[in-house]
């Protein structure tokens, strides 16, 4: 398996049961050396949120177009933004539900997003566990009830999401074999990945530049 991160909160997983697995591809994605064409092929799109840096309409459409049996999971504000927005059907997965796409199990997992400095309302979030193996929680402050797993990856930059030490806590009480932080992308709201990594001592941590990959037995 294959493991690749993107802005702020994307992550490809490749090579695992023969498929393609991308979480979040939000608009910092893309640029001028990246554009949603480069997803290339992609079996299950994982969806946490409605917000442009974890949902793009238009990008997600430009995917599903490369991908005529993509299959799209998430909540029900992301199913109708895409429905509205884009035109697109997509499925929605609630937490502690389960989905099995071929001999990949899907589990909805909770999510709480924090407060907006904007003060609009907070988006529903809903997280992803793959396999009981794998889990992404989108954006969300710490809780306390959270899945086991082998792989977690970790919203850490403290506006709107966990800070340091807060993802720190969340992450050893997962207690998983590799941890990878992720939503530390925006201007806007700047942390040292460093404080992350201080605060997690001997745990297994990666910390991977946009588009770096690591290989997984």
């Amino acid at each position: 398996m294959k493991i690749s991160k993107y802005p702020q909160s994307a992550i490809l997983i490749e090579d695992y049961k023969n498929k393609r697995i991308l979480i979040d591809p939000g608009d910092y994605c893309y640029n001028e050396n990246f554009t949603a064409n480069d997803w290339g092929k992609i079996d299950i799109l994982l969806i946490t949120h409605i917000h442009s840096d974890h949902c793009l309409s238009e990008a997600i459409k430009t995917i599903k177009q490369n991908n005529p049996d993509l299959i799209i999971l998430s909540n029900l504000e992301v199913k109708d933004k895409l429905k509205n927005e884009a035109d697109i059907n997509s499925e929605t997965i609630k937490p502690e539900e389960e989905r099995q796409i071929g001999d990949i199990k899907i589990t909805g997992v909770k999510s709480i997003h924090g407060d907006l400095p904007s003060g609009k309302p907070k988006p529903d979030v809903i997280g992803f566990l793959v396999d009981d193996k794998i889990y992404h929680p989108g954006d969300t402050i710490y809780l306390k009830e959270k899945p086991k797993t082998e792989i977690v990856f970790v919203p850490i930059c403290g506006t709107v999401v966990m800070n340091p030490r807060e993802a720190a806590k969340f992450a050893k009480e997962v207690n998983p074999k590799l941890i990878i932080p992720i939503h530390y992308d925006s201007p806007n709201y700047p942390v040292d990945v460093s404080d992350f990594v201080n605060e997690m001592g001997g745990y297994n941590v990666r910390v991977l530049k946009n588009g770096e990959s690591i290989e997984i037995d």
